[in-house]
């Protein structure tokens, strides 16, 4: 035990609280300070979009923690309104001032922690990014602001720019406020940095459907204002967009601007570099939160990961380590969730686009299904695509949407890839069973067993997107609808190549297909296009596929009625 060991923590939210806690614990007579240039600590930020929807009634809930009661409760000094300004590494000195009254000085330190946190991205180059009216969330403060600028009844149309998690929650917030809502994206898709293309199809028909206008691939060139200096036009390649309130979520920069003037090491994706005891270049000066870089652990590189969970993780590890401990964090699998409006989604480990860039030949399966008994009440759809590696099997990754439960089975699928478990090991998880709860068979194990039928070449399969691109090509094949009368009048895709042919008759009606068709199956899940698939190459047909996902999984519009 070190009565004289000194710790000094800079930043407030999230991994500096949980260090400072932690290192409480570990030792119990340790000079401990916090120094937070804001006014409040321990803010619950990633509830600040439900707090502007109104979901959460007040800011105060959101208060996780007060400087009184880290003083109290566990005899740790916390400075707000202060700001670390220069790191005296030779010394072991923090300095810092008191942006109250301008008066500095030091404090010394035996382990250092940097808990700086991250910037929201703010282009130089944007035009009227200080106009009144256009915000970033990141704090309590801006969310009170925002809420503000909700009350005045001028305030009718929002702008979202940035398609992320922030940008979707923001939209969503907006929406439930009652305001005409615009989504503004770069990229083609929504939450371009988390789902492949066909799972973010599922998503953009949510946010349409709930009535958020969708602006996809769509550079925003300025904001406009009035005479009074109030924003009232977003600009884009394609659209002018009028607004009252802009939200702008294009990402987050870390804060190392401190770390760097003190010398010590960026890493290539633009964090402070750490090693797994959250050390940095300085074994004296540990860091953690959204400003440091992570180990990806399915594929060994340096990424950006800020998350209130990965910060907190993170706290604990530096509060352990910086009383004398070796504790040791092992990386991240880039985990996310978020609920669009009535659609839940979630996504773990590597996406198809970014497990081929990291140089695997990934193999991938669509399955839709339900997140407990079909028939038990209540019973709700969710589609997963899982990610392998075809060599090996290894579980790379997974998406899940729906309006059932995704958040256990992307669980389940975490502890897979941190197990470095593959498809063989999935498809047969003892997982819990019963029907208010489950299937017989989770859809997890129905994604595992397609990418195992997949990686035996007894089951081959187009993607929903390839289906309609040859529809709109006006290309020569069969889309196989095998399921029944009913179904088919419930919803079906309208296209010249679709034909209804329901898998009990479809032995005996085999001889009016002509052998030599390019075929695609479909039912609702796949399961039985599948078996359709296996029906007609027994019957000597050459070139089958069932579309991945089927019907429930089909993006685009459908249509009801009989056949014609």
């Amino acid at each position: 035990m070190n009565a004289e060991r000194r710790i000094v923590i800079i930043g407030g939210m999230a991994c500096g609280p949980k260090t400072a806690a932690r290192a409480r614990r570990c030792d119990p007579h340790a000079s401990i300070s916090i120094v937070e240039q804001g006014t409040t600590v321990s803010e619950g930020s990633c509830g600040l979009p439900y707090y502007i929807g109104g979901q959460v009634a007040s800011d105060r809930a959101l208060l996780i923690r007060t400087p009184k009661y880290f003083k109290e409760v566990s005899d740790i000094d916390v400075l707000t309104g202060t700001r670390g300004t220069v790191i005296h590494r030779d010394a072991h000195e923090l300095e810092v001032v008191n942006l109250a009254t301008g008066v500095t000085s030091r404090l010394p330190y035996d382990k250092l922690v940097i808990a700086t946190g991250a910037t929201p991205v703010q282009p130089a180059s944007l035009a009227g990014k200080d106009l009144n009216g256009v915000f970033t969330l990141t704090k309590i403060a801006d969310a009170n602001a925002i809420v503000k600028a909700l009350g005045r009844e001028t305030t009718k149309k929002a702008v979202v720019i940035g398609a992320g998690l922030i940008g979707i929650e923001s939209a969503e917030a907006f929406k439930s406020r009652g305001l005409d809502v615009s989504l503004v994206e770069a990229l083609p898709h929504a939450l371009p940095a988390l789902l492949d293309p066909d799972m973010s199809l599922q998503v953009e028909k949510e946010l349409a459907t709930k009535g958020v206008n969708l602006f996809l691939g769509q550079r925003v060139l300025g904001l406009e204002g009035d005479s009074e200096g109030a924003v009232r036009r977003v600009v884009t390649e394609h659209a002018t967009i009028e607004a009252d309130i802009v939200i702008l979520a294009l990402g987050y920069r870390p804060n190392v601007e401190l770390a760097r003037q003190a010398g010590l090491v960026i890493g290539s994706a633009g964090g402070l570099a750490v090693n797994e005891y959250m050390q940095t270049s300085d074994s004296d000066i540990y860091a953690g939160g959204d400003c440091v870089e992570n180990t990806h652990r399915v594929t060994g590189a340096k990424i950006l990961a800020p998350m209130g969970s990965t910060a907190n993780k993170h706290g604990r590890i530096i509060g352990t380590n910086v009383t004398g401990g070796r504790d040791t964090f092992p990386g991240v699998l880039g985990t996310a969730i978020v609920k669009v409006f009535d659609l839940n989604v979630s996504r773990v480990g590597l996406s198809e686009d970014e497990a081929r860039k990291a140089g695997f030949d990934p193999v991938t399966a669509l399955a839709p299904g339900f997140d407990r008994a079909s028939y038990y009440p209540g019973a709700q759809l969710i589609t997963v695509k899982l990610v392998a590696d075809s060599a090996t099997g290894r579980v790379l990754g997974g998406q899940i949407t729906g309006k059932g439960e995704v958040a256990r089975r992307a669980d389940v699928l975490v502890t897979t890839i941190s197990l470095n478990g593959t498809v063989d090991d999935m498809a047969n998880l003892d997982l819990a069973y019963s029907p208010p709860f489950n299937g017989a068979m989770d859809v997890l194990h129905h994604a595992a067993n397609t990418v195992r039928n997949k990686r035996a070449g007894q089951a081959r399969s187009v993607s929903a997107a390839e289906v309609n691109q040859r529809i709109s090509a006006g290309e020569d094949f069969i889309l196989l609808d095998v399921r029944s009368q009913q179904e088919w009048n419930d919803a079906h895709i309208e296209a010249c190549q679709c034909r209804l042919l329901p898998l009990n008759k479809l032995r005996e009606e085999v001889s009016s297909l002509p052998k030599d068709a390019r075929i695609v199956t479909l039912c609702r899940t796949s399961i039985r296009a599948y078996q359709a698939q296996c029906m007609l190459e027994g019957e000597g047909f050459t070139d089958v596929r069932f579309m991945d996902g089927s019907i429930m999984a089909w993006p685009y519009a459908v249509v009801c009625g009989p056949v014609k």
